[in-house]
Protein backbone atom coordinates (compact mmCIF):
# COMPACT_ATOMS: atom_id res chain seq x y z
CA UNK A 1 0.00 0.00 0.00
CA UNK A 2 0.68 3.44 0.17
CA UNK A 3 0.70 5.45 3.09
CA UNK A 4 1.78 8.85 3.23
CA UNK A 5 2.45 11.91 5.77
CA UNK A 6 2.58 15.79 5.49
CA UNK A 7 2.54 18.66 7.82
CA UNK A 8 0.60 20.85 10.78
CA UNK A 9 -0.11 22.05 13.60
CA UNK A 10 -3.02 23.53 16.03
CA UNK A 11 -3.00 27.46 14.92
CA UNK A 12 -6.42 28.78 14.46
CA UNK A 13 -7.35 29.31 10.94
CA UNK A 14 -7.66 33.32 11.38
CA UNK A 15 -4.04 33.19 12.60
CA UNK A 16 -3.04 31.93 9.51
CA UNK A 17 -1.03 34.41 7.68
CA UNK A 18 -2.09 33.09 3.83
CA UNK A 19 -0.23 33.61 0.43
CA UNK A 20 -2.12 33.85 -2.12
CA UNK A 21 -1.43 31.08 -4.75
CA UNK A 22 -0.49 30.87 -8.44
CA UNK A 23 -1.85 28.70 -10.82
CA UNK A 24 0.12 25.71 -9.45
CA UNK A 25 -1.49 24.89 -6.30
CA UNK A 26 0.42 23.67 -3.65
CA UNK A 27 1.30 20.11 -3.36
CA UNK A 28 3.68 19.55 0.01
CA UNK A 29 1.32 16.86 1.55
CA UNK A 30 1.99 14.61 -0.81
CA UNK A 31 5.58 15.76 -1.24
CA UNK A 32 6.39 15.23 2.44
CA UNK A 33 4.84 12.02 2.49
CA UNK A 34 7.26 10.60 -0.35
CA UNK A 35 10.03 12.46 1.62
CA UNK A 36 9.27 10.66 5.44
CA UNK A 37 9.30 7.55 3.74
CA UNK A 38 12.14 8.40 1.63
CA UNK A 39 11.89 6.03 -1.31
CA UNK A 40 8.01 5.55 -0.57
CA UNK A 41 8.07 1.99 -0.96
CA UNK A 42 4.29 0.96 -0.35
CA UNK A 43 3.56 -2.04 0.84
CA UNK A 44 0.39 -4.61 0.98
CA UNK A 45 -1.30 -7.00 3.01
CA UNK A 46 0.93 -10.32 2.58
CA UNK A 47 0.23 -11.48 -0.94
CA UNK A 48 -1.18 -15.06 -1.85
CA UNK A 49 1.71 -17.44 -3.60
CA UNK A 50 0.23 -16.76 -6.79
CA UNK A 51 0.48 -13.81 -9.12
CA UNK A 52 -1.50 -11.17 -8.30
CA UNK A 53 -3.42 -11.07 -11.84
CA UNK A 54 -4.41 -14.35 -11.09
CA UNK A 55 -7.93 -13.68 -9.75
CA UNK A 56 -9.46 -10.46 -10.82
CA UNK A 57 -13.32 -11.35 -9.58
CA UNK A 58 -14.70 -12.38 -6.69
CA UNK A 59 -17.73 -14.92 -7.53
CA UNK A 60 -19.31 -16.58 -4.39
CA UNK A 61 -15.77 -16.98 -2.48
CA UNK A 62 -16.24 -13.65 -0.29
CA UNK A 63 -16.14 -14.89 2.90
CA UNK A 64 -18.90 -13.62 5.37
CA UNK A 65 -18.38 -9.93 7.39
CA UNK A 66 -16.75 -10.89 10.78
CA UNK A 67 -17.69 -8.17 12.76
CA UNK A 68 -15.45 -8.94 15.39
CA UNK A 69 -12.39 -9.57 13.36
CA UNK A 70 -13.11 -5.86 12.59
CA UNK A 71 -13.71 -4.40 15.94
CA UNK A 72 -10.34 -5.93 16.68
CA UNK A 73 -8.59 -4.54 13.69
CA UNK A 74 -9.74 -1.24 14.30
CA UNK A 75 -8.25 -1.32 18.00
CA UNK A 76 -5.32 -3.16 17.68
CA UNK A 77 -3.09 -0.14 18.02
CA UNK A 78 -4.03 2.22 20.43
CA UNK A 79 -0.39 3.13 21.45
CA UNK A 80 0.17 4.55 17.97
CA UNK A 81 -3.33 5.30 16.66
CA UNK A 82 -6.01 8.08 18.19
CA UNK A 83 -9.14 7.34 15.93
CA UNK A 84 -9.72 4.54 13.43
CA UNK A 85 -12.98 5.16 11.59
CA UNK A 86 -14.05 2.13 8.25
CA UNK A 87 -16.98 1.21 6.80
CA UNK A 88 -17.30 -1.80 4.87
CA UNK A 89 -20.38 -1.85 1.88
CA UNK A 90 -21.75 -4.03 -0.90
CA UNK A 91 -24.10 -6.80 -1.70
CA UNK A 92 -22.41 -8.61 0.72
CA UNK A 93 -23.24 -6.98 3.41
CA UNK A 94 -22.78 -3.36 5.36
CA UNK A 95 -20.29 -2.31 8.68
CA UNK A 96 -18.89 0.67 10.13
CA UNK A 97 -17.20 1.30 12.79
CA UNK A 98 -15.09 3.54 15.11
CA UNK A 99 -12.16 3.43 18.10
CA UNK A 100 -10.56 6.21 19.97
CA UNK A 101 -11.49 9.67 19.96
CA UNK A 102 -11.88 12.36 17.78
CA UNK A 103 -10.48 15.26 20.11
CA UNK A 104 -8.39 14.30 22.97
CA UNK A 105 -8.78 17.53 24.81
CA UNK A 106 -12.26 16.75 25.11
CA UNK A 107 -12.64 12.75 24.73
CA UNK A 108 -15.28 13.32 22.33
CA UNK A 109 -15.84 9.97 20.43
CA UNK A 110 -14.78 9.33 16.45
CA UNK A 111 -17.74 10.27 14.47
CA UNK A 112 -19.03 7.63 12.03
CA UNK A 113 -19.36 10.68 9.50
CA UNK A 114 -16.54 11.91 10.17
CA UNK A 115 -14.11 14.33 7.34
CA UNK A 116 -10.69 13.38 6.87
CA UNK A 117 -7.63 14.43 4.98
CA UNK A 118 -7.15 11.81 2.01
CA UNK A 119 -2.85 12.38 1.11
CA UNK A 120 -2.27 10.03 -2.09
CA UNK A 121 -5.86 9.57 -2.57
CA UNK A 122 -6.00 12.58 -4.31
CA UNK A 123 -3.76 10.44 -6.66
CA UNK A 124 -6.85 8.61 -7.93
CA UNK A 125 -9.10 11.79 -8.62
CA UNK A 126 -6.29 13.49 -10.27
CA UNK A 127 -5.82 10.10 -12.73
CA UNK A 128 -9.40 10.02 -13.15
CA UNK A 129 -9.33 13.79 -14.47
CA UNK A 130 -6.45 13.33 -16.67
CA UNK A 131 -8.03 10.24 -18.59
CA UNK A 132 -11.29 12.40 -19.06
CA UNK A 133 -9.10 15.58 -20.74
CA UNK A 134 -7.66 11.96 -22.68
CA UNK A 135 -11.09 11.21 -23.16
CA UNK A 136 -11.95 14.96 -24.57
CA UNK A 137 -9.00 14.40 -27.54
CA UNK A 138 -7.31 17.38 -25.20
CA UNK A 139 -4.33 15.33 -24.98
CA UNK A 140 -2.77 12.02 -26.16
CA UNK A 141 -1.18 9.56 -23.37
CA UNK A 142 1.61 8.65 -25.43
CA UNK A 143 2.67 12.04 -26.25
CA UNK A 144 5.55 13.16 -23.95
CA UNK A 145 4.54 15.45 -21.30
CA UNK A 146 7.34 18.16 -22.50
CA UNK A 147 4.38 18.48 -25.72
CA UNK A 148 2.32 20.22 -23.39
CA UNK A 149 4.75 21.69 -20.66
CA UNK A 150 7.19 22.71 -22.09
CA UNK A 151 10.26 24.38 -20.02
CA UNK A 152 9.30 22.20 -16.78
CA UNK A 153 11.71 19.34 -17.37
CA UNK A 154 15.32 19.53 -18.07
CA UNK A 155 16.04 19.40 -21.49
CA UNK A 156 18.39 16.34 -21.04
CA UNK A 157 14.98 14.39 -20.19
CA UNK A 158 13.88 11.53 -22.73
CA UNK A 159 10.41 12.07 -23.68
CA UNK A 160 8.26 11.19 -20.78
CA UNK A 161 4.82 10.07 -22.20
CA UNK A 162 1.87 11.54 -20.00
CA UNK A 163 0.65 7.50 -19.59
CA UNK A 164 4.14 7.08 -17.30
CA UNK A 165 2.93 10.15 -14.96
CA UNK A 166 0.22 7.42 -13.67
CA UNK A 167 1.05 4.15 -13.72
CA UNK A 168 4.69 5.66 -11.59
CA UNK A 169 6.94 4.76 -14.53
CA UNK A 170 7.77 8.09 -15.53
CA UNK A 171 11.63 7.68 -14.19
CA UNK A 172 10.97 11.01 -12.72
CA UNK A 173 13.15 11.65 -9.51
CA UNK A 174 11.60 12.67 -6.09
CA UNK A 175 11.88 14.29 -2.99
CA UNK A 176 14.95 14.27 -0.83
CA UNK A 177 14.89 14.77 3.12
CA UNK A 178 17.17 17.40 2.17
CA UNK A 179 14.31 19.63 0.05
CA UNK A 180 11.48 19.84 2.78
CA UNK A 181 11.47 19.57 6.57
CA UNK A 182 10.53 15.94 8.03
CA UNK A 183 11.42 16.12 11.24
CA UNK A 184 8.23 16.32 13.51
CA UNK A 185 9.36 19.92 14.72
CA UNK A 186 9.83 20.80 11.47
CA UNK A 187 6.80 18.80 10.07
CA UNK A 188 4.90 21.31 12.98
CA UNK A 189 7.15 24.41 12.22
CA UNK A 190 6.30 24.31 8.73
CA UNK A 191 2.99 22.73 8.62
CA UNK A 192 1.22 25.89 6.87
CA UNK A 193 3.95 26.25 4.07
CA UNK A 194 3.07 27.03 0.70
CA UNK A 195 5.17 24.72 -2.23
CA UNK A 196 3.48 25.47 -5.15
CA UNK A 197 3.90 22.10 -8.09
CA UNK A 198 6.65 24.44 -10.26
CA UNK A 199 8.88 24.72 -7.00
CA UNK A 200 8.17 21.05 -6.02
CA UNK A 201 9.31 19.55 -9.59
CA UNK A 202 11.78 22.01 -9.85
CA UNK A 203 13.43 20.80 -6.67
CA UNK A 204 12.88 17.07 -7.34
CA UNK A 205 14.25 17.29 -10.56
CA UNK A 206 17.80 18.51 -9.29
CA UNK A 207 18.20 14.65 -8.21
CA UNK A 208 19.17 11.22 -10.17
CA UNK A 209 16.32 9.54 -12.41
CA UNK A 210 16.11 6.32 -10.82
CA UNK A 211 15.96 4.60 -14.14
CA UNK A 212 16.65 5.13 -17.34
CA UNK A 213 13.82 4.43 -20.05
CA UNK A 214 9.79 5.72 -19.19
CA UNK A 215 8.03 3.23 -18.74
CA UNK A 216 10.70 0.53 -18.16
CA UNK A 217 10.30 -0.48 -14.45
CA UNK A 218 7.89 0.77 -12.25
CA UNK A 219 8.07 2.78 -8.44
CA UNK A 220 6.05 4.33 -6.65
CA UNK A 221 6.50 8.60 -5.98
CA UNK A 222 4.92 11.58 -5.83
CA UNK A 223 6.64 13.85 -8.93
CA UNK A 224 4.99 12.30 -11.55
CA UNK A 225 1.41 13.84 -10.04
CA UNK A 226 2.96 17.21 -9.43
CA UNK A 227 3.55 16.80 -13.26
CA UNK A 228 0.19 15.67 -14.02
CA UNK A 229 -1.83 18.16 -11.55
CA UNK A 230 0.50 21.11 -13.70
CA UNK A 231 -0.56 19.46 -16.95
CA UNK A 232 -4.49 19.57 -16.11
CA UNK A 233 -3.89 22.86 -15.05
CA UNK A 234 -2.37 23.95 -18.07
CA UNK A 235 -4.73 22.49 -20.76
CA UNK A 236 -8.12 24.00 -18.38
CA UNK A 237 -6.13 27.16 -17.03
CA UNK A 238 -8.33 26.20 -13.88
CA UNK A 239 -6.50 24.47 -10.61
CA UNK A 240 -6.55 20.97 -10.32
CA UNK A 241 -9.05 21.21 -6.98
CA UNK A 242 -11.38 23.06 -9.37
CA UNK A 243 -11.01 20.82 -11.91
CA UNK A 244 -11.56 17.51 -9.23
CA UNK A 245 -14.72 19.60 -8.03
CA UNK A 246 -16.24 20.56 -11.39
CA UNK A 247 -15.64 17.00 -12.80
CA UNK A 248 -16.08 14.57 -10.28
CA UNK A 249 -17.54 16.26 -6.84
CA UNK A 250 -20.17 17.96 -8.36
CA UNK A 251 -21.67 15.21 -10.69
CA UNK A 252 -21.20 12.79 -8.57
CA UNK A 253 -23.05 14.86 -5.17
CA UNK A 254 -19.63 14.28 -3.12
CA UNK A 255 -21.27 17.09 -0.65
CA UNK A 256 -18.77 15.96 2.33
CA UNK A 257 -15.64 15.76 0.02
CA UNK A 258 -13.67 18.80 -0.75
CA UNK A 259 -10.72 19.77 -2.65
CA UNK A 260 -9.79 23.01 -0.44
CA UNK A 261 -6.68 25.49 -2.06
CA UNK A 262 -6.01 27.63 1.17
CA UNK A 263 -8.28 26.48 3.80
CA UNK A 264 -6.21 25.05 6.18
CA UNK A 265 -9.32 23.44 8.12
CA UNK A 266 -11.39 20.47 8.04
CA UNK A 267 -14.89 21.49 8.10
CA UNK A 268 -18.08 19.67 9.55
CA UNK A 269 -17.14 16.75 11.85
CA UNK A 270 -13.87 15.48 12.18
CA UNK A 271 -11.24 13.63 14.02
CA UNK A 272 -8.44 15.45 15.05
CA UNK A 273 -5.02 14.47 13.84
CA UNK A 274 -1.72 14.57 16.14
CA UNK A 275 1.80 14.15 16.03
CA UNK A 276 3.93 13.34 18.43
CA UNK A 277 7.15 15.21 19.23
CA UNK A 278 10.30 15.05 20.98
CA UNK A 279 11.01 16.51 23.78
CA UNK A 280 14.30 17.93 25.43
CA UNK A 281 13.80 16.65 28.45
CA UNK A 282 12.84 13.01 26.92
CA UNK A 283 9.60 11.77 25.97
CA UNK A 284 7.37 13.30 23.90
CA UNK A 285 4.10 15.75 23.27
CA UNK A 286 1.26 15.08 21.26
CA UNK A 287 0.95 18.32 19.39
CA UNK A 288 -2.48 18.94 17.14
CA UNK A 289 -2.06 19.10 13.59
CA UNK A 290 -5.60 19.12 12.14
CA UNK A 291 -4.90 22.47 10.39
CA UNK A 292 -2.64 22.43 8.19
CA UNK A 293 -1.71 23.91 4.10
CA UNK A 294 -3.96 21.40 2.06
CA UNK A 295 -1.39 20.91 -0.43
CA UNK A 296 -1.35 17.81 -2.76
CA UNK A 297 -2.82 15.47 -0.03
CA UNK A 298 -5.33 18.16 0.87
CA UNK A 299 -8.68 16.96 -0.42
CA UNK A 300 -11.48 15.90 2.48
CA UNK A 301 -13.46 13.57 2.49
CA UNK A 302 -15.52 10.66 4.35
CA UNK A 303 -15.82 7.00 4.15
CA UNK A 304 -19.16 7.12 2.54
CA UNK A 305 -18.09 9.60 -0.03
CA UNK A 306 -15.15 7.36 -1.06
CA UNK A 307 -17.32 4.64 -1.52
CA UNK A 308 -19.68 5.99 -3.28
CA UNK A 309 -16.31 7.95 -5.65
CA UNK A 310 -14.65 4.39 -6.27
CA UNK A 311 -18.62 2.66 -6.77
CA UNK A 312 -19.27 5.08 -9.87
CA UNK A 313 -15.49 5.17 -11.02
CA UNK A 314 -15.72 1.51 -11.58
CA UNK A 315 -18.76 1.62 -12.89
CA UNK A 316 -17.99 3.64 -15.76
CA UNK A 317 -19.96 6.90 -14.87
CA UNK A 318 -16.46 8.69 -14.91
CA UNK A 319 -14.89 7.55 -18.00
CA UNK A 320 -15.52 6.32 -21.43
CA UNK A 321 -14.52 2.10 -21.81
CA UNK A 322 -11.46 2.90 -23.31
CA UNK A 323 -9.93 5.08 -20.64
CA UNK A 324 -11.84 3.39 -17.95
CA UNK A 325 -9.26 0.50 -19.34
CA UNK A 326 -6.46 2.38 -18.13
CA UNK A 327 -7.28 2.07 -14.16
CA UNK A 328 -6.96 -1.51 -14.64
CA UNK A 329 -3.68 -1.91 -16.65
CA UNK A 330 -1.05 -2.55 -14.75
CA UNK A 331 2.13 -2.61 -17.11
CA UNK A 332 3.94 -5.76 -17.40
CA UNK A 333 7.34 -4.23 -15.66
CA UNK A 334 10.02 -4.73 -12.88
CA UNK A 335 9.02 -3.21 -10.13
CA UNK A 336 12.04 -1.14 -9.32
CA UNK A 337 13.06 -2.93 -5.64
CA UNK A 338 10.78 -4.80 -5.56
CA UNK A 339 10.47 -8.75 -4.29
CA UNK A 340 8.88 -11.64 -3.92
CA UNK A 341 6.84 -10.47 -0.81
CA UNK A 342 5.02 -6.90 -2.45
CA UNK A 343 1.86 -7.07 -3.82
CA UNK A 344 3.06 -7.61 -7.43
CA UNK A 345 5.71 -10.28 -6.59
CA UNK A 346 8.95 -8.09 -7.94
CA UNK A 347 6.61 -6.95 -11.02
CA UNK A 348 4.71 -3.65 -11.05
CA UNK A 349 1.32 -3.43 -9.41
CA UNK A 350 -0.04 0.32 -9.86
CA UNK A 351 -2.41 1.41 -12.78
CA UNK A 352 -3.62 4.42 -13.53
CA UNK A 353 -4.38 5.90 -10.38
CA UNK A 354 -5.21 2.77 -8.06
CA UNK A 355 -3.18 -0.33 -6.83
CA UNK A 356 -3.93 -3.94 -7.17
CA UNK A 357 -3.29 -6.68 -4.58
CA UNK A 358 -4.35 -10.20 -3.74
CA UNK A 359 -5.00 -10.94 -0.50
CA UNK A 360 -3.88 -14.57 1.39
CA UNK A 361 -7.31 -15.91 0.19
CA UNK A 362 -6.70 -15.39 -3.24
CA UNK A 363 -9.05 -12.25 -3.24
CA UNK A 364 -7.77 -9.24 -5.28
CA UNK A 365 -8.81 -6.05 -5.23
CA UNK A 366 -7.70 -2.44 -6.17
CA UNK A 367 -7.77 0.83 -4.20
CA UNK A 368 -5.86 3.39 -3.36
CA UNK A 369 -4.03 4.30 0.06
CA UNK A 370 -2.98 7.72 1.44
CA UNK A 371 -1.78 9.61 4.48
CA UNK A 372 -1.24 13.73 5.54
CA UNK A 373 0.44 14.08 9.02
CA UNK A 374 -2.10 13.20 11.45
CA UNK A 375 -4.52 11.38 9.02
CA UNK A 376 -3.99 8.29 6.82
CA UNK A 377 -6.62 6.58 4.98
CA UNK A 378 -7.67 4.22 1.84
CA UNK A 379 -10.43 2.92 0.07
CA UNK A 380 -10.15 -0.72 -2.03
CA UNK A 381 -12.88 -2.50 -3.53
CA UNK A 382 -13.17 -5.95 -5.67
CA UNK A 383 -13.31 -5.45 -9.23
CA UNK A 384 -16.89 -6.64 -9.32
CA UNK A 385 -18.20 -4.22 -6.60
CA UNK A 386 -19.32 -7.09 -4.13
CA UNK A 387 -17.49 -6.22 -1.59
CA UNK A 388 -15.67 -2.51 -0.57
CA UNK A 389 -13.75 -0.78 2.13
CA UNK A 390 -12.82 3.00 3.07
CA UNK A 391 -11.35 3.64 6.09
CA UNK A 392 -9.25 6.08 8.05
CA UNK A 393 -7.22 6.53 11.29
CA UNK A 394 -4.81 8.70 12.77
CA UNK A 395 -1.65 8.13 13.62
CA UNK A 396 0.68 9.61 15.95
CA UNK A 397 4.00 8.61 14.43
CA UNK A 398 4.37 11.53 11.96
CA UNK A 399 3.43 9.71 8.57
CA UNK A 400 0.83 7.04 8.84
CA UNK A 401 3.29 4.53 7.94
CA UNK A 402 1.51 1.72 10.05
CA UNK A 403 1.58 -1.18 7.03
CA UNK A 404 0.26 -4.13 9.86
CA UNK A 405 -2.84 -1.45 11.06
CA UNK A 406 -3.73 -1.14 7.07
CA UNK A 407 -3.01 -5.11 6.61
CA UNK A 408 -5.11 -5.51 9.84
CA UNK A 409 -7.80 -3.76 8.42
CA UNK A 410 -8.16 -4.84 4.70
CA UNK A 411 -7.44 -8.41 5.74
CA UNK A 412 -10.28 -8.13 8.60
CA UNK A 413 -12.93 -6.18 5.77
CA UNK A 414 -11.50 -8.63 2.98
CA UNK A 415 -10.42 -12.12 4.46
CA UNK A 416 -11.14 -12.71 8.36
Amino acid sequence: MTIKPTPSHTRTATGVRRRRRGPMAALACAVLTAVTLGTAVPAMAAPAARTAAAVDHTDDRLPDLDPQALRQALSSAPDRTTGVLARVSGPDGHWTGTFGAADLATGAPVPVDGRFRLGSVTKTFIATVVLQLAAEDRLDLDQPVQRYLPNVLPDSYPPIPVRTLLNFTSSLPELTPDDLPTTPDGIVEHRFDDHPLAELVAKAVRHERPFGDPGSKQVYGATGYYVAAMLVESLTGHSYQQEITTRILRPLHLRDTTAPELDTTIPGPHSHGYIAVPQPAGGTRLVDITEQNPGAGGMISTTADLDRFLTDLFRGRLLPPSQQAELFDVPDVPYLGGTDHDPGHGRAYYSAGLLRATLPDGVTVWGKTGSTFGYTDGMFATRDLRRRLAYSFNPTTGGGNDLALVNRILSAAFAP
